[in-house]
């Protein structure tokens, strides 16, 4: 479905912190009359609010002097089967590039929360293991993280936030496969 700016309700006041990028797609409206105002508008508010997102649980995760790459490796081997990971699932799920992902497992297995096992079924294989140390680590972080989580939705009710939740996993199901739709571990 193509969206007009005539689709964006009458009712829908803009927050003044918007303004300049409302004004902007104003203008290129003006010189592209087939422009989907209201299209891009909730392209860049989705970008806009994942960025809000992400420096929040950035706040939080500075004062453990982690990054959210760190803490997306973590969360990702805790909700695995048998806390484990194969690098490239890592790597894919985080989207991050495999040095990138290098340079995140290494900061962790410094600091003995993951540990590097070799796959004995596969000898250039290996696996990305949370350590009962990483899996206590992630225990804690994990009370603050919700906190932060939840103050960020806070300006949305339950029913928005159902809806919210609704309308974002239709846009993710619409799109292609990704890659943090990671294979089953295989043992």
């Amino acid at each position: 479905m193509n969206m007009t700016e005539d689709a964006i309700p009458n009712t829908l006041e803009f927050p003044p912190r918007l303004a300049p990028l409302i004004a902007s797609l104003h203008r290129v409206k003006a010189q592209q009359p087939a422009f989907p105002f209201e299209t891009v508008l909730l392209n860049r508010l989705l970008h806009f609010a994942q960025r809000q997102l992400e420096s929040e649980l950035a706040t939080v995760l500075a004062v453990e002097g982690l990054l959210i790459s760190h803490w997306m490796v973590l969360a990702m081997l805790y909700g695995s089967e048998d806390f484990r990971r194969r690098p490239q699932e890592l790597s894919n799920a985080i989207g991050q590039s495999g040095p990138n992902t290098t340079k995140t497992t290494t900061f962790l297995m410094d600091k003995g929360w993951v540990t590097r096992t070799p796959d004995p079924n596969n000898k250039r294989s290996c696996w990305m293991v949370l350590s009962t140390t990483g899996r206590k680590q992630v225990e804690i972080l994990m009370p603050k993280i919700w906190a932060r989580y939840e103050q960020s939705l806070s300006t949305l009710n339950n029913a928005e936030k159902a809806q919210m939740t609704a309308l974002l996993m239709k846009l993710f199901d619409a799109g292609p496969a990704t890659p943090c739709e990671p294979a089953p571990s295989t043992k």
